[in-house]
């Protein structure tokens, strides 16, 4: 909708992103509603890998695009997205040639909803993911809550919260076994994702709050 309106490719980009951030779950959560509606185990470990880590590094590299034409490094964008597109290329290979061979050296399935990651490829790069996205995320808010429009600065405040819970949630969440903190770090993922959504979408209903 917000395309539709402004014909603005910023915004094209912040779909994706807010899309596939989230994809790191998208395997063990579909697992999961399959082991709930089938009485069985799940996705097995191969599916469960493809579905939560093929769209991952595209939502960085839409994220990294997003973040160099807002804050005006637009003279860096093709260096910077040579390296993540180089640094995400061996990643593919790597990971792919080791799904084929042999999915255990990744990780390993604890249950239809949980998985362990084993692999220093695989851990290093949800680390990589998560500083970068952490870093420029906190840059990007700040920079947002100095602008001079109200509007702006509000949703600087939202990406503020969303962008280090978001990171910080989700890099527990993706190490630690499940356990009750499970449900606590799933909790705060979700208020991350709605605190995105506020930050780039605004809802009208906020703004007239807000002015108020």
């Amino acid at each position: 909708m917000q395309y539709k309106k402004n014909k603005n490719p910023h915004f094209i980009l912040m779909g994706i992103t807010l899309i596939l951030i989230t994809s790191g779950w998208y395997g063990t959560s579909l697992s999961f509603l399959i082991a709930l509606v089938f009485q069985n185990q799940g996705l097995p470990l191969e599916a469960i890998l493809l579905i939560n880590f093929l769209p991952l590094p595209i939502g960085m590299i839409s994220w990294i695009s997003f973040f160099l034409d807002i804050t005006l490094l637009r003279y860096r964008k093709k260096i910077v997205l040579g390296v993540t597109i180089i640094y995400i290329a061996i990643f593919y290979i790597i990971f792919l040639l080791l799904l084929w061979y042999n999915s255990d050296l990744i990780a390993e399935k604890l249950s239809p909803v949980d998985t362990s990651g084993k692999n220093p490829l695989l851990n290093s790069f949800i680390l990589v993911y998560v500083f970068l996205f952490f870093i420029t995320g906190i840059k990007f808010s700040l920079d947002t809550m100095k602008l001079d429009d109200l509007e702006m600065r509000l949703r600087g405040k939202f990406l503020l919260v969303a962008f280090p819970s978001y990171s910080i949630a989700g890099l527990f969440d993706s190490i630690l076994p499940n356990s009750e903190l499970t449900l606590i770090l799933r909790a705060i993922l979700i208020f991350s994702i709605i605190d995105f959504y506020f930050g780039f979408v605004l809802p009208k209903w906020i703004k007239r709050r807000a002015a108020h």
